[in-house]
């Protein structure tokens, strides 16, 4: 296993998905409900984010390869995206790359009526686990870890990582009800600041990765094809006749 993708994914993955962060929405959504109902609702949770991320880090170099787009090339586009939201999330405002707005008018439904467990588990996949958990952010992420260390240790060091996270935030959520206690609007701001300079450093290390291999790479192209033209420059006067060449 490639410790360096485990750490990369579960570092990313901790400042992209925000687990304390993303509890205070949990305990938003679950309310009042019993401790074990928020303990399977957790776990349901858990499982379905992990279904995606993971499969988005043995799937996604595939698909890069299908549509023919180059590690370096997905590296910049994914480092700008995060780059974004880490900017945004650096200012205090919310992860707009994790919502939509049926997900917030679901959100603010359940609020209303916070008794009803059949509306909570009808939002567990859509909005939380998909797109607020496992959304464009998060999957650009592993997506890029995974990349970035190519072959199978890679990717179980990536999926490792991923798992690991996943399996904290599913553990956040399942102690929602003592967190609660914890995490104040403040404490919320403060841990969305960090996680969103967190993020923003994270994103300058894969666009700058991106430049790298794609600068060395064009470097590599053209340099022999430099030397094969002066080769050919010179190969007249050196396959002439001495005599040529002495006068």
């Amino acid at each position: 296993m490639e410790t360096a993708a485990f750490l990369k994914a579960f570092l990313g993955l901790f400042a992209m998905m925000n687990p304390i962060g993303n509890t205070g929405i949990f305990i938003s959504m679950t309310g009042d409900l019993s401790a074990r109902f928020k303990a399977r609702a957790a776990l349901k949770v858990t499982i379905v984010v992990l279904i995606i991320l993971v499969g988005a880090v043995f799937g996604g170099t595939a698909i890069l390869n299908t549509f023919g787009i180059s590690l370096p090339a997905f590296q910049l586009a994914g480092g700008l995206i995060v780059l974004g939201i880490g900017f945004k999330m650096l200012k205090g405002g919310e992860n707009e790359a994790h919502t939509t707005s049926e997900g917030s008018r679901k959100i603010s439904a359940i609020e209303s009526d916070e008794s009803k467990e059949t509306a909570v588990n009808n939002s567990l996949i859509v909005p939380l686990s998909m797109p607020i958990l496992g959304g464009p952010g998060s999957i650009t992420t592993v997506v890029t870890v995974a990349a970035a260390y190519p072959g199978l240790s890679g990717q179980i060091g990536a999926a490792a990582g991923t798992a690991a996270l996943t399996v904290t935030m599913g553990i956040c959520f399942a102690l929602s009800g003592l967190l609660q206690r914890f995490i104040t609007p403040h404490a919320q701001q403060i841990i969305l600041r960090f996680m969103g300079m967190l993020l923003i450093a994270i994103a300058a290390d894969m666009m700058l990765t991106g430049f790298e291999q794609s600068l060395g790479g064009g470097v590599k192209q053209i340099v022999p094809e430099i030397v094969e033209e002066v080769d050919r420059i010179r190969q007249p006067g050196q396959s002439g006749d001495p005599t040529t060449v002495a006068n």
